[in-house]
């Protein structure tokens, strides 16, 4: 409980107002085999995971506040990664992207630095090999929100859940069909009250810095509408992807062993709804939540 302290004369002063968070960072990862074992996933508060060209996918970390280890290793934006910085209203930290994607980036007016711009604030790492090895941490993600000047976070994040869901159905593992190349499978780990992965080519789905498998406190399968974009997005010649953030749909919500099904809607600012049948939220529990977004009609199994 809070207690105002006296002033002089014995008056007691009004407590001073909590200052709003800063504005989240938005951080690009990549996910191909030669990029893990990741760093710093288990500590963000959301990780959205999507297709891009080839059927590999990519994954936008979301930070709240700093992580205290580094993360990456940081790649490319992609379409989707500008409308999610915006929904956030969150600053981006990218190693760069297409001439296409970059003009859109610029044009979105959304903070953003990329490797050339961030300056000391990433950095390669001599452990891994180029292009896997570009990295930030706490202090450069903090520096780097704060030299962005981008207003505080203006929207609240979900309400948690922390008793455990009687409802739902009972389900120990699923598997996501992000795309034909990329099919990560969820387990619930009763110990650790989250969900572990496991990639099908390079098994447990670890953090490089830690060692110790990355849990998610809830995995919500986003149903969105996927189409090619008419850009080509990287050197190969392929098309990017682009992936609807914005109209709604289906999805399903998996928390402490129990899988629900819902509709999603997106606000202005801030994380999707998450809406039961009943009409009442969907259980989200403490901790990371990570969002995999699906192809309208695609359902984990």
């Amino acid at each position: 409980m809070l207690v105002a302290a006296c002033g002089a004369g014995g008056a007691a002063s009004s407590p001073s107002p909590t200052p709003a968070p800063p504005a989240p960072a938005l951080i690009q990862v990549e996910n191909l085999a030669g990029a893990r074992p990741q760093s710093g996933l288990g500590a963000a508060d959301v990780v959205y995971e999507y297709v891009t060209e080839g059927g590999i996918s990519r994954f936008s970390v979301i930070y709240l506040k700093p992580p205290s280890l580094r993360v990456g290793p940081i790649r490319s934006a992609r379409l989707v990664t500008i409308r999610l910085t915006q929904h956030y209203g969150a600053v981006l930290i990218y190693s760069g992207a297409s001439t296409y994607v970059q003009q859109r980036v610029e044009q979105s007016g959304v903070p953003h630095f990329t490797e050339t711009t961030a300056g000391t604030h990433v950095f390669r790492s001599s452990s891994r090999v180029a292009p896997h090895n570009l990295y930030t941490d706490g202090a450069g993600i903090a520096a780097l929100v704060a030299q962005a000047g981008a207003p505080s976070v203006a929207w609240h994040p979900w309400a948690r859940t922390t008793k455990a869901p009687v409802s739902g159905t009972q389900v120990s593992s699923f598997q996501v069909p992000i795309s034909f190349g990329e099919t990560p499978l969820w387990t619930f780990d009763p110990a650790s009250g989250g969900y572990t992965r496991r990639e099908p080519d390079t098994g447990p789905f670890i953090d490089a810095d830690t060692g110790r498998p990355v849990v998610a406190a809830t995995v919500i399968v986003q149903q969105v509408t996927v189409s090619v974009a008419p850009e080509v997005e990287d050197v190969s010649g392929a098309h990017g992807v682009e992936q609807d953030v914005d109209s709604g749909g289906m999805a399903q919500v998996f928390t402490e062993g129990r899988e629900f099904d819902a509709r999603w809607s997106q606000p202005t600012a801030g994380p999707p709804v998450f809406t039961l049948q009943n009409g009442s939220r969907a259980p989200i529990a403490p901790g990371l939540v990570w969002i995999e977004l699906v192809p309208t009609g695609a359902r984990a199994s």
